[in-house]
């Protein structure tokens, strides 16, 4: 089913929050970037009307880490196994955006020129065009091995799980907790940090040590899903 070798994958994930702490904040230090929020209030409504009722504040710090224009990443966890089956992980993470995707875009640019293909639950609606937009917005050029607009559809070197457990129904739930409960992996979603939660943990408690590793356990849950489903073959 997964016909790539083990040994020839990149496993990532990536944690994102909101640009500021909320939409206050915002205004008084990237006051540009809340009027751009301001302009875009009515589209944020619109993907999530069940927000209809949720004060600007609100909206702000639970939307804007799923928007590359208005977030930030914290948080860039990869993993790959060697061929003696040994596990190679490594994390960046930090309050300097830009040191984070830097340290991470030596790693990224190394691994694209061994042709490693990446890996990652909804990778190619998510953690590619975050990671090459904040890349971008910083003023680094994204690695390679992210696919850029005018890569076709059969040159993208990416195992998305999401996209292989939907199996062309884009209906269907695509979590990966619930991908990995149905094959009988033990899930990553442990401890006080999930996703939704890793704004509040991020901007108001301090936790980016726990967000760290919630990122690290579900890149090395994607290892064990592919190797679940490679038993397949």
């Amino acid at each position: 089913m997964i016909k790539t070798p083990l040994t020839k994958i990149l496993f990532l994930d990536i944690e994102t929050v909101g640009i500021e702490k909320d939409y206050d904040t915002c205004v008084e230090k990237r006051p540009e970037i809340a009027k751009q929020f301001d302009k875009y209030m009515d589209w944020f409504l619109k993907r999530f009307p069940e927000d209809k009722d949720r004060t600007k504040n609100e909206v702000f710090s639970t939307r804007t880490a799923l928007v590359p224009e208005f977030a930030k990443i914290v948080c860039i966890s990869v993993a790959f196994v060697m061929d003696n089956g040994t596990i190679k992980k490594q994390t960046f993470s930090g309050d300097d955006e830009k040191q984070v995707l830097k340290e991470a875009q030596s790693t990224l640019n190394k691994c694209g020129k061994l042709d490693f293909y990446l890996c990652g639950h909804n990778l190619k609606n998510f953690d590619i065009p975050m990671m090459a937009k904040r890349m971008i917005i910083n003023n680094l050029l994204p690695p390679s091995i992210l696919p850029s607009y005018d890569t076709k559809p059969w040159e993208i070197k990416a195992i998305d799980t999401k996209e292989v457990w939907q199996y062309g129904a884009y209906t269907s739930i695509g979590s990966l907790d619930l991908m990995c409960t149905s094959l009988e992996v033990p899930s990553p979603k442990e401890g006080d940090v999930t996703g939704d939660k890793v704004h509040d943990c991020y901007w108001n408690k301090n936790m980016l040590l726990e967000i760290s590793a919630y990122c690290e356990r579900d890149v090395l849950v994607l290892i064990d899903v592919i190797k679940k489903l490679k038993e397949l073959e």
